[in-house]
């Protein structure tokens, strides 16, 4: 983590640097003047919060990482104008994808990985990626996994198709083995989505002639990891009704029990919020018994509004639906790159189900990556019909 900090203070004082001796770049404009108040006003309040934040030294961390999302956030929008930049963007999540699952796949068959995951050093084929546990992993797989579905169809390729099915096979492979049960049931329905309305009679085609050959391929030289998948799938899935019958503390029962738990703690603060990154604090103090000895929020939203107050859960939540709506203009107004903004706009959908998977999305930067370039190709200004068409 120092080693990442030292290279974005590096990248943002470059940035810096830049922007002092181009007098014509304008740092904020229309486009991003919104979200980039809001970061910034988020920023302050997360440092104001110090005052009355029981754990100082948490507070100081969590409002040093809102100030990081802050400046990313910006830098990436002004990166983003370029018009270049916004037609390529999709394969650079492509890319950052197929690495995730040469990593992944590494893990599985040497049991080992890299120096961040909580396996290192231990002998577990579960794959954690470039993150700390297999649920971070399964949250990207899950926010990212319209890029690889939607691209082959822009494309009209298909080697791409081919491609595309094979890493989405191989994701949900992944999940499954890691037992992530939301991104398993999301990711399910997305490909049902693209196989039904967005797919063509040759990608459906396709699709049904790679499952059926890479099953029979399994079934023939893998029969064991088959049977060992099979078996999990149908755990996993079958776990999710029992689970709200059981009396054990489930998944299910713990993060519903967290809703309420968080919202006793934000009434008490007087709904201006904890402090940042003291949430875990209060649940410590006596609650923990009411959630399975759970302290995260297992929540971005919820976690957004017990440290930080109801005024900052609200901004996002406007600057949320906001993009969403603007999205949705895009493919009714340009319906030449209607499935380049169809793209993004499941990408933000599936930022519901990712931000309830691992137990805090807060430490993770791609999602403002994310969230930039959302907030520079969905406004009015950059529809440009034809812009990104064979991308």
């Amino acid at each position: 983590m120092g080693i990442n900090n030292m290279y974005f203070l590096f990248v943002a004082c470059l940035c810096v640097i830049y922007a002092l001796i181009n007098p014509d770049l304008i740092v904020i404009n229309k486009i991003n003047f919104l979200p980039a108040m809001f970061m910034l006003a988020w920023t302050s309040y997360s440092f104001l919060s110090y005052n009355w934040s029981f754990v100082k030294q948490v507070s100081v961390v969590h409002s040093i990482l809102i100030l990081k999302k802050a400046m990313l956030f910006i830098i990436v929008s002004i990166f983003c104008r370029h018009q270049t930049v916004k037609k390529y963007a999709p394969w650079f999540w492509f890319s950052v994808i197929l690495v995730y699952i040469v990593i992944a796949l590494w893990e599985m068959l040497t049991w080992q990985h890299l120096p961040q995951s909580l396996y290192y050093n231990k002998t577990n084929f579960v794959p954690t990626g470039p993150f700390y546990g297999p649920n971070q992993l399964a949250a990207a797989f899950n926010l990212l996994l319209p890029f690889i579905l939607f691209l082959p169809e822009i494309k009209k390729s298909k080697f791409w198709g081919v491609i595309s099915l094979l890493c989405f096979f191989t994701i949900m492979g992944i999940i499954v083995i890691e037992g992530a049960r939301i991104a398993i049931i999301a990711c399910s329905c997305l490909f049902l989505f693209a196989f039904i309305f967005l797919y063509s009679a040759r990608m459906r085609k396709l699709s049904l002639f790679l499952m059926a050959l890479i099953i029979v391929g399994l079934v023939i030289f893998a029969k064991p990891l088959v049977s060992f998948g099979t078996e999990m799938f149908a755990e996993e899935i079958s776990s999710i009704g029992q689970e709200s019958k059981s009396f054990t503390m489930s998944s299910i029962k713990i993060r519903t029990r967290l809703i309420p738990q968080n919202l006793e703690i934000l009434a008490e603060s007087g709904f201006k919020g904890v402090g940042a990154g003291n949430v875990e604090h209060y649940m410590l103090a006596g609650r923990m018994y009411k959630t399975g000895g759970i302290s995260n929020s297992h929540n971005f939203f919820l976690e957004l509004l017990t440290n930080y107050g109801i005024v900052f859960f609200l901004g996002f939540a406007y600057l949320y639906v906001l993009w969403f709506y603007r999205l949705w203009r895009a493919i009714k107004m340009n319906p030449e790159n209607r499935h380049y903004y169809e793209m993004y706009f499941f990408a933000l959908l599936m930022f519901l189900p990712t931000s309830i998977l691992p137990s805090s999305i807060i430490w993770e930067h791609h999602y403002w990556i994310l969230f930039a370039i959302i907030n520079e190709i969905s406004h009015p200004d950059n529809w440009m019909p034809r812009q990104y068409e064979q991308i």
